[in-house]
């Protein structure tokens, strides 16, 4: 029997930098929040950072999809909960919650992928691990597919300049920060949307490098809203009335 640990759960306190005006947890800070934990799951599981580095390897997150029933508040007291939840060819999958006390406040999906270092190409995942990974059948896997999204016609809203700030440890522009992106689009497109997400699916195309200009359109129709970044992502999701 494998002794990887099945999941990995850890508390989580709402601070203050983490808010909007609005006293709600920003959607790239929440961002942040599934990363860490998936990153910090996987060290234990001997697939972290400082392993891909040995085996000259990369994780590159593919496409996440949330569903966010109330944003956290400040000084909310957290409980942040990850696990693997089985894998095709060349995808990993992982799924995420966050709670706090028995209220589920977010639920979410992820498809990752493993490039070779120095070829960039991807790894099948069979051939990747030693061990399995755990698969957690008899836990929740909250989205079955992911949606593909069809380029749509939208106006230009917002140039976003990739600054020094924005890149992480591998080098490239940090997930979490489209994320501040997308937030920013659906505001321009109607003042207040961005707080009103309740479904969101990002598809990472391309990695943001330094000085990089990603021009970001998007649409809202209804409930429904569509935002693309130049070729790097495309994003679509569901807003609460």
């Amino acid at each position: 029997m494998s002794d990887l640990p099945e999941f990995y759960q850890r508390p989580h306190l709402v601070r203050h930098h983490e808010c909007g005006v609005n006293g709600c947890m920003k959607l790239q800070l929440l961002m942040d929040c599934l990363q860490d934990i998936a990153a910090e799951h996987a060290e234990l599981l001997g697939c972290g950072m400082e392993d891909l580095i040995a085996n000259k390897r990369i994780w590159v997150l593919s496409k996440l999809r949330i569903r966010i029933l109330r944003f956290p508040v400040l000084k909310e007291k957290l409980e942040l909960l990850t696990y693997p939840s089985g894998h095709d060819r060349l995808q990993a999958h992982r799924e995420y919650r966050i709670s706090c006390g028995n209220e589920d406040l977010v639920q979410g999906s992820s498809a990752w992928v493993m490039l070779d270092g120095n070829t960039y190409r991807p790894l099948a995942m069979d051939k990747v691990f030693t061990e399995p990974l755990p698969e957690n059948p008899d836990k929740p896997r909250y989205f079955e597919k992911f949606e593909r999204f069809t380029p749509v016609e939208a106006g230009r809203v917002s140039e976003f300049t990739v600054g020094a700030a924005d890149i992480d440890l591998n080098a490239h522009l940090n997930n979490a920060v489209y994320a501040r992106y997308i937030e920013n689009v659906l505001n321009n497109l109607q003042p207040g949307a961005h707080e009103r997400i309740f479904e969101l699916q990002i598809n990472f195309q391309s990695a943001g490098q330094l000085g990089d200009v990603i021009a970001c359109s998007g649409r809202i129709s209804d409930e429904e809203f569509f935002v693309s970044g130049n070729k790097n992502f495309t994003a679509g999701g569901i807003l609460k009335n």
